[in-house]
């Protein structure tokens, strides 16, 4: 616990260098693009209507209580998009940028959040227009709405968790990149952004019902309820409870490894 009381100590202390150092580096990347910015929206979105265009009109896949498939999808795949983004990326950052930023004074723990803090207007972006079209389906805003900021921060801390544990492993192990980027390739199908488990009638029962186990897919889920009026998180506690034994856990475990082994990151560049 006492590492991980450093850890978010040193995020919380250095809020403001990961904010801007987000900034520069998102503006960096796109000079010389004759779009510039527009490439964070436009690249999202072209990839939401191949999807669509495939799972809901090639293969006509529903979505189970009468949801338009549209919105769905949109909340379902800005969820999926800056979840594997920003913990592939982050999964990267130590390992890629250690020798630049040790000559620098702040912590290399805030490394994997940067690339977090780059992926929000993928997240928002795309949010807002899935709200926008379950208005225009009729799903109007109510108070459930507030419950977005709960999953907004489930989802972060969930990110922070796996990005700040990966990153530490593939510095001593690099090939663990590789794997994490296939795993990612093949959740796709499995996390419910695309395709709604609930009618995989390729699945057996059990599995489905076990994949709704799955801590992103609590989050995903949780932007859904509230969008689409399905109720309100305290009335899934059984799933909260996984959720969130996984996620402290996870950030308990990655934040003794990194602090343990971050004075010997550099034998390993």
């Amino acid at each position: 616990m006492k590492d991980l009381y450093q850890y978010l100590k040193e995020q919380m202390s250095n809020m403001s260098l990961i904010y801007n150092v987000s900034r520069y580096q998102t503006k960096s990347t796109q000079l010389g693009k004759f779009l510039g910015a527009t490439w964070q929206y436009l690249d999202p979105i072209v990839q939401l209507c191949i999807y669509y265009f495939v799972f809901i009109i090639m293969f006509k896949r529903k979505i189970s209580g009468g949801i338009p498939p549209a919105p769905w999808m949109f909340v379902g795949l800005g969820n999926w998009f800056f979840y594997s983004i920003s913990i592939q990326s982050g999964a990267a950052s130590v390992q890629s940028q250690l020798s630049l930023f040790t000559q620098v004074k702040f912590p290399i723990s805030v490394l994997p959040t940067i690339e977090m803090f780059k992926r929000f207007n993928i997240l928002i972006w795309m949010t807002l227009l899935g709200i926008l079209l379950a208005i225009k389906h009729g799903y109007y805003p109510s108070l459930e709405y507030l419950q977005l900021f709960y999953y907004f921060i489930a989802l972060c801390l969930l990110v922070m968790a796996l990005s700040l544990l990966f990153s530490t492993i593939v510095v001593v192990f690099r090939d663990f990149l590789h794997i994490i980027n296939y795993i990612f390739r093949f959740l796709l199908y499995i996390s419910g952004a695309a395709l709604d488990l609930t009618l995989m009638e390729a699945l057996p029962l059990p599995l489905r019902q076990g994949l709704l186990l799955d801590p992103f897919i609590y989050v995903m889920e949780g932007f859904r309820d509230a969008i689409f009026h399905r109720g309100w998180f305290w009335e899934k506690p059984g799933y909260a409870l996984v959720f969130w034994s996984f996620t402290l856990g996870v950030l308990i475990v990655a934040s003794h490894l990194h602090m343990k082994l971050r004075n010997q990151f550099m034998d390993y560049v």
